[in-house]
């Protein structure tokens, strides 16, 4: 078995050490009981009766026993049905509306009357609505139903003769021509199990679930080795199955009939069904009585029975008026009783999340299951009414309160269950209500079908859909914060500096998001977000310099944790991350950017200042003065932020050279180009390396090269800027290869940096000495080969 919900329930089975594990906390061992002793001697057979009772103890045993006992009850269940003669296996069809129809080759046509075999002396037997219907119980009097019994004595008879004669019965039916005629319908010892009805296998299949889930929580159940008292609501629970799966057997015997069966065996039968069916309203009462809450003593839940078992007597008797004491309108008030304790316990349940949830989940088993019963064949029938459902497809759903029992019991989300359950049960009440609105339209205005729908619609329209997203949004819609207001959270908790600050913060978050009415660190590792204590509490991993929490009581003990609420724990954990990535990100951009700066001042305005000083002549040292504020000036701006142009770079770089090469006897010709009508903005980065590079070049050619005219032109094309300087070469400069020229290196450097390509030469044969810089007008990211 899985492990369980509900704490009458097992909580785990361990495999390898072969323990139970139970919801009180004791440990039941699966190869040998506890607590007992083997006596040393047994002279009196007690050794014998000790053995027995510990095999007795062990739960697997116990379990293996009910099993085969249940497989026992459904075998001769089918022994029992397949043991009954047949009348017109397969030529005859039972229809709720037009009664018994023969198939065969004359038909299809209803079947009148019963005759018996050729040459018998009896007289013909009607073949009435009464005589196939599908429950005695349904019918409306005492007499009809010793009626019904009556006539079964009389088919058993005819059946019975004509297998001494080894002749068919007559069927007399009614011709699609007016005419009527007589068929042979043969006769066979036993019912074939090719025959038998889908009903009937529906039944059985059903009460051998009812069974097979009902064992499972006897065997395994908590208490059952120490001694302890049973737990709430278990023997109530199990009484309901055992009704529940016998008067399914006991209805799937005479359900199936076709037209014959022996009427005591029917009379029992039925009988049985009777009592069966109210003791499971009975465990239902004494379940919701006791569980998840005690609200009534254990003396109340006897006294009902109590009362309920008299009422059999008196109907089975014949004491009371039938309408009075009639099965149908005890199970009607069962189930009444049944809803009265299930309200009364979701009052008694306030506070108590996991109890509640355990409740609400039951409750739409009951709803679904004995509801349907209820509305759909026990009511009508009380009302004297064809009942709307077959008796036999009716147990499906009251089967489905034991399957939805075992889907809890394996844990299959169980903590999103309650949810679902409010959102069924909303439905059904809607469906109940539109059926009520039609009724009451119809008594009340006298109206015809087709105008009763149109009313229907119209109210529809204009109150059921404006109140259903009233209700689904008041009741239904998860009220979280925003996006906004969450990746706010996010981010400042990811943006504290110090861990208590970033711990706390967390905690903030955590407690807006999901109320919890505790929150204290967690006891051990938590790798990623998930429920513990069937819900009650939430575990968060750890954040940064945040521990690891446990949320305890969502929503101010309100209701469970979910699994939307570990999904948004989970999202809300990577947003945090993701935004303390950013954070890191941000801060290595920061003091990348401040080293550069630094640098720079060092390299450049330092560089400038320290030549200054120990300049000897005034002209270089107002020329590297100028260089060393311009510099300051280009460093305050990128700490600024000031976005630059290359337009108006273009322009500072000419205007500073012409006053640099006036000063040195130059003439500097710098022609506009397409790059002073370039916009577009360049990084603090790509402003300081041209500039470098170009007062590198123009340095060279200053001092270096020949006097003359030095000329400098550039031109912007799509995103990369084409720039280029000639001046006068030396005599001195006239062998250089290309790589020779002082600061030639430093320039190639810093365009690698940009991502750019120079070339420095001479060019004998024009006398000119040429540097030629393409480049990036995008900075490249650092650390990019």
């Amino acid at each position: 078995m899985s492990r369980a919900i509900f704490r009458f329930c097992i909580q785990e089975i361990d495999p390898c050490s072969q323990t139970v594990k139970l919801a009180c906390g004791e440990n039941v061992d699966m190869g040998h009981s506890d607590g007992a002793e083997a006596p040393a001697a047994d002279p009196g057979g007690q050794q014998l009766r000790w053995a027995i009772g510990s095999t007795l103890q062990v739960p697997l045993f116990r379990l293996t026993l009910l099993l085969i006992l249940a497989a026992a009850l459904v075998s001769a269940t089918l022994a029992l049905r397949l043991a009954q003669p047949a009348i017109g296996a397969g030529l005859l069809t039972i229809d709720a509306a037009r009664g018994t129809i023969y198939t065969g080759r004359e038909g299809p046509a209803p079947l009148l009357a019963l005759l018996p075999a050729m040459g018998a002396e009896a007289a013909p037997l009607p073949v009435t609505p009464a005589l196939v219907i599908e429950d005695p119980d349904m019918l409306g009097s005492y007499a009809a139903r010793r009626q019904l019994f009556a006539a079964q004595d009389r088919l058993m008879a005819l059946a019975e003769d004509a297998l001494a004669r080894g002749l068919p019965l007559r069927g007399l039916i009614a011709l699609p021509d007016g005419q009527n005629a007589l068929v042979d319908l043969p006769v066979t010892a036993r019912m074939p199990a090719r025959a038998l009805p889908a009903g009937f296998w529906v039944q059985l299949g059903c009460g051998a679930v009812i069974l097979a889930v009902a064992a499972c929580f006897v065997a395994l159940r908590a208490g059952q080795s120490t001694g302890r008292p049973t737990p709430e609501g278990l023997g109530g629970f199990v009484l309901a199955g055992l009704g529940a799966a016998v008067s399914a057997f006991t209805a799937g015997l005479y359900s199936s009939r076709g037209l014959v069966m022996d009427g005591g065996t029917m009379q029992l039968a039925s009988a049985l069904n009777h009592i069966f069916t109210l003791l499971f309203g009975v465990g239902m009462t004494a379940l919701f009585a006791r569980y998840p809450r005690p609200l009534l003593g254990r003396r109340w839940v006897v006294a009902g029975a109590g009362l309920v078992a008299l009422q059999v007597l008196a109907y089975r008797l014949e004491l009371l008026p039938h309408d009075l004491v009639s099965p149908q309108i005890s199970v009607a008030l069962l189930f009444v009783a049944i809803i009265a304790l299930v309200v009364a316990q979701h009052r008694a349940t306030r506070g108590h999340p996991a109890d509640r949830a355990a409740l609400r989940w039951l409750g739409l088993s009951i709803l679904l299951g004995s509801g349907v019963f209820v509305a759909l064949v026990a009511l009508p029938v009380a009302l004297q009414h064809d009942s709307i459902l077959s008796q036999g497809m009716a147990f499906l759903p009251i089967c489905a309160i034991y399957l939805g029992t075992a889907l809890a019991f394996a844990r299959y989300r169980l903590f999103d269950l309650d949810r679902w359950a409010l959102r069924i049960m909303f439905h059904l009440g809607v469906v109940a209500l539109l059926i009520a609105v039609d009724i009451l339209v119809l008594v009340t205005l006298s109206l015809s079908g087709p105008a009763s729908m149109a009313s229907a619609v119209a109210l529809v329209g204009l109150a059921y859909l404006p109140l259903r997203d009233l209700v689904f949004d008041r009741l239904f819609a998860r009220h979280r914060p925003d996006l906004a207001s969450i990746h706010a959270g996010a981010v400042t908790v990811a943006f504290q500096i110090d861990p208590a600050a970033k711990a706390e913060a967390w905690q903030l978050l955590l407690t807006r998001l999901f109320a919890p009415l505790h929150v204290t660190p967690a006891d051990h590792p938590v790798p990623a977000a998930r429920i513990a204590d069937e819900g009650l509490a939430l575990l968060v991993p750890a954040q940064g310099g945040a521990p690891a929490l446990r949320l305890g009581h969502a929503d101010g003990g309100g209701r469970l944790f979910a699994a939307a609420d570990v999904a948004l724990a989970a999202q809300v954990t990577q947003l945090v991350q993701a935004a303390e990535q950013d954070r890191a990100a941000y801060e290595a951009a920061l003091h990348r950017e401040r080293r550069r700066i630094a640098r720079d001042l060092h390299d450049d305005v330092g560089a400038n200042l320290l030549s200054a000083l120990h300049a000897k002549a005034e002209q270089p040292r107002q020329d590297f003065l100028l260089e060393a504020l311009a510099d300051l000036r280009q460093i305050a701006s990128g700490l600024a932020g000031r976005p630059v142009t290359l337009e108006a770079q273009i322009a500072e770089m000419r205007a500073e050279s012409r006053n640099r090469a006036e000063a040195r006897g130059h003439s500097l010709h710098w022609p506009l180009g397409s790059a002073d009508d370039c916009t577009q903005l360049i990084s603090y980065q790509t402003r300081r390396n041209l500039t470098a590079i170009h007062r590198e070049a123009l340095s060279n050619a200053l001092g270096h090269g020949a006097p003359g005219e030095i000329r400098v032109t550039a031109d912007c094309e799509g995103m990369m800027l084409h720039y280029r300087m000639e001046n006068p070469l030396a005599a001195a400069q006239a062998g250089a290869g290309p790589d020779r020229g002082a600061g030639c290196g430093n320039m190639q450097s810093r365009a690698q940096a940009m991502g750019g390509q120079l070339h420095s030469a001479a060019d004998p044969a024009r006398g000119i000495w040429v540097v030629t810089l393409a480049m990036p007008l995008t900075a490249r990211p650092e650390g990019t080969p």
